[in-house]
């Protein structure tokens, strides 16, 4: 399988960022700019394969994904942060990882560390840890930043290129899929900490509530009486209806593909009542065209993005925002009001008038 080389310097790489952030390119800008995306497949192959590997012999259950960064969201990236250069962005490339719980999450990523492996990882252990320190936002689950170092000497082009992996427990990425799906149904920027006051604090009292029912955990709201938070949730959803609109999504269906297909382009379309519509491919050559392909198709008109699993489940699992199903989150949610003692569903859907 051939993947795309990095075939500019790291200055040039950065030049090309400048330029797409001030809005100034030119046509080499935006060749340079592909050339470095492309060139991360490589990287993420390399880290899914050894991941998988590592998988077959851990004792429990492990989802893992990939994706690609798409286009826009590297160039939003940038100009949402005026300091960020395009050669150090992290997470151009990534691989999700998706735990039953916050044990089995730490004894893998213990083993990871400890592999022979002469990829370097950027920070301390505790660097991305937002599971002891949780965003402001809510947002949970650790994050790992590694520079690619080949083994061999085929593979030293790609030296230094970074890479970004997500662990995440089943309830923390029920979570974070919920943030990314009400983005879309309520048309707010909730997951970069751009929404109005009543959507950002309901869903950082859903998280607080999903961490202490799910997990014995705190919080970033620690310090806050669990009916307090019950209480704020319930008044917050009564005012907005923000959990009623994701009550009423219907998940689109994955389709069927060919048992070869490992690599998926997902279209989904900014209508959340539209289907998600995906093509599978075996290999990374057709999956990478396609992709580029449907991007053109759908500029301005849908999210298109190019995703990888062992198993189609898998995709459906570490991207559930994009076929609208926020059930898991839902059923979470519901299982940890009535732990605390509030028995009538928060967020019913509601009745209709007719």
């Amino acid at each position: 399988m051939a993947f795309a080389a990095p075939r500019y310097s790291r200055a040039r790489v950065d030049r090309a960022g400048h330029a797409h952030r001030d809005g100034a390119t030119e046509f080499e800008d935006h060749l340079v700019l592909e050339n470095w995306r492309a060139s991360h497949l490589y990287i993420i192959n390399t880290f899914q394969a050894n991941l998988r590997s590592r998988r077959k012999s851990f004792d429990g259950s492990l989802t893992i994904a990939q994706r690609l960064k798409r286009r826009p969201t590297i160039l939003d990236k940038l100009r949402r942060e005026p300091d960020m250069s395009l050669s150090r962005m992290h997470d151009i490339a990534g691989c999700r990882l998706i735990f039953e719980d916050i044990s089995k999450l730490r004894d893998f990523r213990r083993q990871f560390h400890q592999s022979r492996a002469r990829h370097e990882l950027v920070g301390d252990d505790d660097k991305y840890d937002y599971i002891i320190s949780p965003k402001s936002s809510g947002y949970r689950g650790i994050h790992d930043v590694y520079k690619y170092v080949a083994y061999a000497a085929t593979g030293e082009t790609w030296n230094n290129i970074r890479i970004e992996l997500q662990y995440r427990t089943i309830v923390q990425h029920a979570w974070a899929t919920a943030v990314e799906i009400v983005d879309m149904v309520v048309e707010t920027r909730l997951k970069f900490s751009e929404a109005d006051d009543g959507i950002t604090r309901q869903f950082l009292v859903a998280s607080e509530l999903l961490a202490r029912a799910h997990e014995d955990v705190p919080g970033f709201c620690a310090s806050v009486k669990t009916s307090e938070l019950i209480e704020e949730f319930k008044e917050i959803e009564g005012k907005y209806h923000y959990i009623s609109r994701l009550r009423e999504l219907s998940s689109s269906e994955f389709g069927h593909f060919a048992r070869t297909s490992k690599l998926f382009v997902l279209v989904n379309y900014f209508d959340p009542g539209q289907a998600v519509y995906a093509e599978g491919y075996a290999d990374n050559r057709s999956a990478v065209a396609a992709y580029e392909r449907l991007e053109q198709r759908y500029h301005g008109k849908a999210d298109v993005v190019l995703v990888g699993a062992s198993e189609q489940d898998a995709v459906k699992l570490a991207y559930t925002n994009y076929f609208s199903d926020a059930s898991i989150f839902l059923k979470l949610l519901d299982e940890a009001c009535e732990r605390f003692g509030e028995k009538q569903q928060i967020g019913p859907r509601p009745r209709s008038t007719s």
